[in-house]
């Protein structure tokens, strides 16, 4: 195969998949019929059309060709038990037989709450919603209500979630100046929202101090993810989050923390690993079992204001037709309490056997790549120099889009389901095993894929 040219090795990851696929391509056909792009999640579509998956048991997934994966999506974090967890499976199955949502206030509920209470540092009161993107919306409303200041400081690559505040500077300024200059991600998204969001890139406490300066006395809240979880898995440098926390007493302000991904690093997320406290938090993902769930909280002086009373001027209206519903509860609880110091320490660890195993293997193929991450989570980073913000990931993986394109196609076609975007997300039921197979099958790929490498993307190669 080492005499195979770069377009004869893409024809034929392609064609494999083709083949492989054959049920997948027919519910694509009909799908597009009524759903644009034949899906309505683009963060899991790619090209020639997306595997269709019928079932998952612990850490596989099966496609309805009768494939089976390993499964290194984990539904982006939120199936951090893998499928069909006995405990979670066990505790839904009770609660259908009692009601799914009741329409009335619940003891699983307060149930739910104290466990996210007592195990997240900065967190007396929480309130509950159906996704991460509600989670952020309602902590950044929380801020403008408590503080009375309109104005949001966000991070370059940050993701919190789809309302319009979140859909500024995802992608980064590719050509910025002394400063990123702060735009939309995709249309829709009213020109007015950038009145009041103002970025800075992610791990420069400089350019945070610099924006807050210039804006003193107008921003409610700095919101940040802990690391940037979906553009490279980028930790922050150390004494990072500790200077956001400073800044934000400095110029009197909100720190808001979205460990919506965060949160599997510890018991108690980020924050408790770092111990740096925010004022607000952002949870979602795990906490819900594999269930639509999200939720925020803070200090209870900051979350006595959603105890509404029409009558206070200072109170603040929340609700959700499916906020806090009982499915989503005894999932979650039978989630968190498997989620416990030995789980954490078993997915942390086996996250850098992961990143050890594929460095290894880029370095036997004289490629200028890497593996970075964070505990269970991994990212391909095309370049072998440090990366620490947006833009620098961006740069890198602008001049190897096409290669991880059909890499994520062979990773497939070798039976690893992974984040198109290059991310490696484990989950509890993984051992030692699932992590040498899947070093041994990215080893296989780059070896595989090492010629095309040199016709299109031949900067990656070691001189």
């Amino acid at each position: 195969m080492s005499s195979w040219t770069g377009t004869e090795i893409i024809e034929d990851i392609e064609a494999r998949y083709l083949e492989r696929t054959g049920k997948s391509r027919e519910f694509h056909e009909r799908a597009e019929q009524y759903l644009p792009g034949g899906e309505t999640r683009e963060s899991i579509s790619y090209k020639p059309y997306t595997t269709f998956m019928d079932h998952g048991q612990g850490c596989r997934v099966w496609d309805v060709d009768g494939n089976e994966y390993v499964d290194f999506l984990g539904n982006f974090t939120s199936l951090v038990h893998g499928h069909c967890d006995a405990d979670v499976m066990e505790a839904v199955r009770a609660q259908t037989e009692k009601g799914c949502i009741l329409g009335s206030t619940s003891a699983l509920q307060a149930e739910h709450a104290k466990i996210l209470c007592d195990r997240t540092p900065s967190v007396d009161m929480v309130r509950y919603g159906n996704s991460g993107t509600e989670a952020t919306q309602w902590a950044i409303r929380a801020a403008r209500a408590v503080t009375g200041k309109d104005m949001l400081l966000k991070f370059e690559g940050c993701y919190h979630g789809t309302h319009d505040d979140a859909k500024v500077s995802v992608v980064p300024d590719l050509d910025p100046g002394e400063l990123p200059e702060p735009q939309l991600e995709g249309l829709g998204i009213p020109k007015s929202t950038l009145q009041d969001v103002v970025v800075a890139p992610f791990n420069d406490l400089d350019a945070a101090e610099k924006v807050l300066k210039m804006h003193e006395g107008k921003i409610a809240a700095v919101l940040a993810e802990p690391f940037l979880a979906s553009l490279g898995v980028i930790a922050p440098k150390p004494g990072y989050l500790k200077g956001l926390r400073d800044l934000a007493d400095k110029y009197d302000t909100l720190l808001i923390f979205d460990e919506v991904q965060s949160f599997r690093m510890s018991t108690g997320g980020y924050q408790k690993h770092e111990n740096v406290m925010p004022d607000l938090t952002a949870l979602g993902k795990l906490i819900g079992g594999g269930y639509p769930v999200g939720a925020f909280g803070g200090r209870r002086e900051l979350m006595d204001r959603f105890d509404y009373d029409p009558t206070r001027p200072d109170s603040i209206n929340h609700s959700g037709t499916f906020n806090g519903n009982e499915i989503t509860m005894v999932a979650g609880i039978a989630s968190m309490n498997k989620f416990d110091e030995e789980a954490v320490r078993h997915i942390n660890s086996l996250g850098e056997r992961l990143r050890e195993g594929c460095n290894a293997a880029i370095r036997s193929q004289g490629l200028k790549m890497q593996v970075i991450g964070v505990g269970s989570l991994s990212n391909i980073i095309y370049t072998d120099q440090e990366v620490s913000n947006a833009h620098a990931f961006a740069m890198a993986y602008i001049g190897a889009m096409e290669l991880q394109k059909w890499l994520h196609l062979e990773l497939m076609n070798r039976g690893l389901y992974t984040a198109k975007r290059g991310e490696f997300i484990i989950s509890t039921p993984m051992s030692e095993q699932e992590i040498d197979r899947c070093v041994d099958e990215f080893t296989g790929t780059l070896e595989f894929m090492r010629p095309y490498i040199s016709a299109a993307a031949p900067h990656l190669l070691v001189d």
